[in-house]
């Protein structure tokens, strides 16, 4: 089962309290990875949201990181909004409609950055996330996943419509997917030295870009010149020979 530490922030512009949950760091190692870089635990992505949008007036506020003044772990003495009411905007990950309001989300936030770099890779890269969500499960639908025992029939099938529906939805998207991968990349050129911690994921990082655009032969040449090769390097590269670009899980 899922653990958290639980926070309280207050919305710097109506008092609202909303009350948030950071994924323990023991249970990240249990998570489950997926090829473009996104942890799930549990269903919950481990990653801190930096966009909040308060559910009591709908004022969206950025906050880098989850520590004092701005956030504290004193519970306050007035109601609160708790985690699902402001969680990725209140949005649910059942439907397909749901995911996409979730892209659609990313790109208005985009619109009112003010040419912040930092903020502009932040969502861009979230942004590949939420289309990917769209076929990120596309596995379970094959009949492999059901001889598995993971699911009984009637729930694979409806699961199965629900992943052919995204990834309708995903190649109705396919252009504007494409642009967001595009800009993220130049995001991520030259943007690390190898003294930075960063450095070695963003390799990774524009090594999968470039799979997911189909530009098979220049996440080759990455690759090459990687000298190691772990479980995650090696799925990549897998995928790359094949000339596959769909998101896949990697572990988990």
């Amino acid at each position: 089962m899922i653990n958290y530490d639980t926070f309280y922030i207050q919305c710097p512009k109506c008092g609202a309290w909303l009350e948030g949950h950071i994924v323990k760091s023991e249970m990240v190692n249990k998570s489950i990875l997926y090829s473009d870089g996104k942890t799930l635990n549990d269903n919950y992505i481990t990653e801190p949201q930096k966009i909040i949008a308060c559910p009591s007036c709908s004022h969206w506020f950025w906050v880098d990181e989850y520590k004092e003044p701005v956030v504290t772990n004193k519970k306050p003495e007035t109601p609160y909004y708790n985690w699902n009411h402001w969680r990725f905007f209140g949005i649910h990950f059942n439907s397909v409609e749901g995911r996409v309001a979730l892209v659609n989300h990313y790109k208005q936030y985009l619109q009112a950055i003010d040419n912040d770099r930092d903020k502009e890779l932040y969502i861009r890269r979230l942004m590949w996330w939420a289309y990917n969500d769209l076929v990120r499960n596309n596995y379970q639908m094959h009949l492999p996943y059901l001889f598995s025992g993971k699911m009984s029939f009637n729930v694979w099938r409806k699961n199965r419509k629900k992943q052919i529906q995204g990834r309708q939805m995903f190649h109705k998207l396919h252009d504007e997917y494409l642009e967001n991968m595009k800009a993220l990349l130049l995001l991520l050129k030259g943007r690390y030295t190898p003294d930075d911690e960063e450095y070695e994921a963003s390799i990774l990082e524009i090594i999968e870009l470039y799979r997911e655009m189909r530009e098979y032969e220049e996440a080759q040449r990455i690759l090459n010149t990687i000298p190691r090769r772990t479980h995650y390097i090696a799925n990549i590269e897998k995928e790359v020979r094949r000339k596959h670009d769909f998101v896949f899980l990697v572990a988990g």
